[in-house]
């Protein structure tokens, strides 16, 4: 009977024991997963990723950004050089401006009036004007700037030869002028109607810079320009 309980406790220590053991190496095995676990994350924290190392790669330097390529930058020569086509033109645009507003000046005072002469002042300071009323002409004065109009005295009987001319007109005045004016730069001294080689024109007469006259002749029917005599 003492031999069996001897027997029995020795298989419960051996049972406990086993069990100890066990629990153990659980627990080893846990806490060495747990470091292990702890370590992969840090590592993976502290790794650049992919995108990231591609950015840093592609990230200019800042003298790469400051520079600029020479063809993006404009030089003196395209920024500040004007043609002088350019400039004969504007000039002569100006001039063709300011006619034009005579013109349109002394037609809006006269009802019904058809400017066919114009002539700059001897002073210079605004043009005399001739229109045409019906079968009568009427002559006024415009100011260089267009503003103001003053009726002249006088009211003649309009020629057969300026009625003919007038009827066959289908370029207007300033058109002419200004056709006149990109042919022959310069000022205006006068135009008016008048025939050539048995063709109607308008007779422009110019001043170049020089101070030379030059007599631009524009047919009234299609405004091309039929000789310049200078």
């Amino acid at each position: 009977m003492k031999h069996t309980d001897k027997s029995v406790l020795s298989l419960g220590a051996l049972a406990l024991s086993a069990l100890l053991l066990t629990g153990c190496a659980d627990g080893g095995g846990q806490g060495g997963g747990g470091e292990a676990t702890s370590e992969a994350t840090t590592t993976a924290e502290e790794s650049p990723t992919a995108d990231e190392s591609a950015t840093a790669d592609e990230s200019p330097t800042a003298d790469e950004s400051a520079s600029a390529s020479p063809s993006d930058t404009a030089t003196g020569d395209e920024t500040g050089t004007a043609s002088p086509t350019a400039s004969g033109t504007t000039g002569a645009g100006a001039e063709a401006g300011a006619v034009a507003g005579a013109i349109v000046a002394a037609e809006e005072s006269v009802t019904g009036g058809q400017v066919f002469e114009i002539d700059r002042k001897e002073d210079g300071d605004g043009w005399e004007v001739k229109l045409a009323v019906e079968d009568r002409e009427q002559e006024v004065e415009v100011s260089a700037d267009g503003q103001e109009v003053t009726p002249q005295e006088g009211d003649d009987a309009l020629d057969q030869a300026d009625r003919e001319n007038l009827a066959q007109v289908q370029v207007p005045l300033e058109v002419a002028v200004r056709t006149a004016l990109d042919e022959a730069e310069g000022t205006l001294d006068g135009a008016q109607l008048d025939t050539e080689g048995g063709t109607t024109v308008w007779e422009v007469d110019v001043d170049d810079p020089e101070g030379t006259s030059v007599d631009v002749y524009v047919n009234v029917e299609n405004g091309s320009v039929l000789k310049v005599d200078r």
